[in-house]
């Protein structure tokens, strides 16, 4: 894009680069399309399809998308506003391109009418005895709560009445997005009991201004959160829109709907838009962006009365329609700053590495500020210098400029393997000394247990002659012995056989033997006094008793 004279100024920045305020909590709204589920089961499927074509019908359509709302997305271009004093518009920037949030802008994305109010229209309708049949007090509009509370009665209602109630619930969430305990505008309720009047009415216009008015008063800085009010689906669609780039890669594009709002699924998914203008610039030379949509020069401002814009604005917007925008306006760093930090500079070299520490600027001021009473009388040396010191650091902008942006990921990704690799050298030596630790307790284990087996057998059959019996022994013929190895000094194991043990033979005890005897045998014949004390001793011995 061509650059204009450079003389025209333009709006500046709302919050200056790196002062943005960071979004350490959520951003708060009311348009919840989830809202819609319990209004669609009260009121009915036939008063739902009627709803789905009326006036207000993109908001339902909206909702039975597949669509995911993103803040964290819409919150980088709110914060990054530029300052317009001008409440009818909301100008962003991404790097060096603005891009305009207007009416025309909502238009397109909603297909709501956003045509100026009819300032000449008289209308009116009796809405007391509906509202007292709500319960809802006839001087003020209803309340998303009062609503929702007729939902268990208003089933056996009659179909117009369930059309006005869905109408209003569409309007509180979709259009005006206001809290449930905030009430609607009472001569807009009014039209839900017109169909006509109702169908008319430009709600676009009245949902974009509630959407900008509450963007124009957010403090951004000072609390931890802020709410937004109106259909803010509208700023995330209008993202996609803008940025072709974004929409590609996180917007998950619909193909062939109605309008932009239906157009797009989006995404929560983290956009890291430093990399992504990094990578823009790569492919393309410059990011993509859609500034605005492109009208006539003297239609370049939707209607809104007497309200004039600010000549800044008017600059900007001229500029783009001529294709003459200066897109260095918003650089990071005046000009004359830089030539006012050069010149205090006293060597022409350009080190290889700068470090910003505080202590470090503190003891160059300090070792500066005595050349700086000398610098009037040194100025040709320092203009050569300064020179100098411009080559060195457009050279070392060049060379930044053609690096790939992925040194970063490349960085992240040795730093990975050298930890997992630390990590798995510590478990080896963490798996080796549990295992030393087992084979240890393991023989500790295994000699309680020989010992226990000792003391029972000793005391059952009082003898030793199996103690120290390797094929009666539980313990182990085989022992573990750690060694340091010659590699980082890790130790390792090596498995020996245990030294065999000397069996001591235990005297035997002596066995008294008996003396074989006869086994007299008894007839009817006289028995002699020798048989019957044979006898006598047969029937003491052992094998007498056993048989008895």
């Amino acid at each position: 894009m061509a650059s204009s004279s450079g003389t025209k100024k333009y709006p500046p920045r709302l919050y200056e680069i790196g002062k943005t305020p960071i979004q350490s909590r959520s951003m708060n709204h009311s348009c919840f399309l989830s809202n819609l589920q319990v209004m669609k089961e009260s009121v009915g499927e036939d008063v739902w399809l009627e709803l789905r074509e009326s006036a207000v019908g993109v908001i339902i359509k909206l909702k039975e998308l597949e669509y995911t709302w993103s803040a964290k997305h819409v919150h980088y271009f709110l914060v990054n506003q530029l300052a317009i004093q001008y409440s009818h518009e909301v100008w962003s920037l991404i790097e060096d391109q603005p891009l305009r949030f207007s009416l025309y802008e909502f238009e397109d994305i909603t297909g709501l009418n956003c045509d100026p109010y009819d300032t000449q229209e008289q209308w009116d309708v009796a809405h007391e005895d509906f509202w007292v049949e709500m319960k809802v007090p006839i001087s003020e509009g209803p309340k998303l709560n009062e609503l929702q509370a007729l939902f268990p009665i208003i089933r056996n209602w009659p179909r117009e009445k369930r059309v006005m109630v869905g109408l209003l619930c569409l309007l509180s969430i979709g259009i005006f997005g206001i809290s449930s305990n905030s009430r609607i505008p009472l001569h807009l309720a009014k039209r839900v009991m017109d169909p006509a009047a109702f169908q008319r009415h430009p709600w676009g216009r009245v949902a974009f201004t509630s959407l900008v008015d509450s963007i124009k008063v957010v403090t951004y800085e000072e609390k931890k959160s802020y709410t937004l009010h109106g259909c803010v689906h509208a700023l995330l669609i209008w993202i996609y829109e803008s940025v072709p780039g974004l929409g590609e890669i996180y917007g998950h594009r619909i193909e062939e709907a109605e309008v932009p709002l239906l157009s797009w699924h989006g995404s929560r998914q983290r956009i890291n838009f430093p990399n992504f203008c990094a990578q823009e610039k790569k492919k393309y030379q410059k990011i993509r962006v859609r500034h605005m949509i492109v009208k006539a020069m003297e239609d370049r401002y939707p209607k809104w009365g007497e309200d004039k814009p600010p000549d800044d604005l008017d600059n900007m917007i001229v500029d783009i329609l001529n294709d003459q925008l200066n897109d260095k306006f918003w650089d990071v760093v005046p000009l004359t700053k830089c030539q006012k930090r050069k010149t205090q500079v006293s060597a022409p070299s350009v080190p290889e590495r700068v470090d910003t520490s505080p202590s470090t600027k503190r003891r160059k001021e300090k070792e500066t500020a005595p050349e700086m009473k000398e610098s009037h009388t040194d100025m040709p040396i320092n203009n050569n210098i300064i020179q100098k010191l411009v080559e060195a650091v457009d050279n070392l902008s060049g060379r930044v400029e053609t690096m790939d942006v992925s040194v970063a990921e490349r960085v992240i990704k040795t730093l990975e393997a050298s930890v997992q690799a630390q990590v798995e050298a510590r478990m080896v030596l963490f798996e080796t000394e549990m295992k030393n630790k087992m084979a240890i307790l393991e023989e500790d284990m295994n000699v309680l247990k020989g010992k226990d087996e000792e003391k029972v057998t000793s005391n059952a059959g009082n003898s030793k002659a199996h103690e120290d019996d390797d094929a009666c022994s539980n313990t182990m013929s085989w022992m573990v012995q750690t060694k340091k190895g010659s590699v980082d000094g890790l130790p390792i194991q090596r498995v020996v056989k245990k030294k065999k043990k000397i069996n001591k033979t235990m005297p035997g005890k002596k066995v008294k033997i008996e003396k074989p005897f006869s086994i007299p045998q008894l007839n009817d014949q006289s028995i002699s006094t020798e048989d019957w004390e044979n006898h006598l001793k047969w029937q003491k011995s052992v094998k007498w008793r056993w048989k008895h």
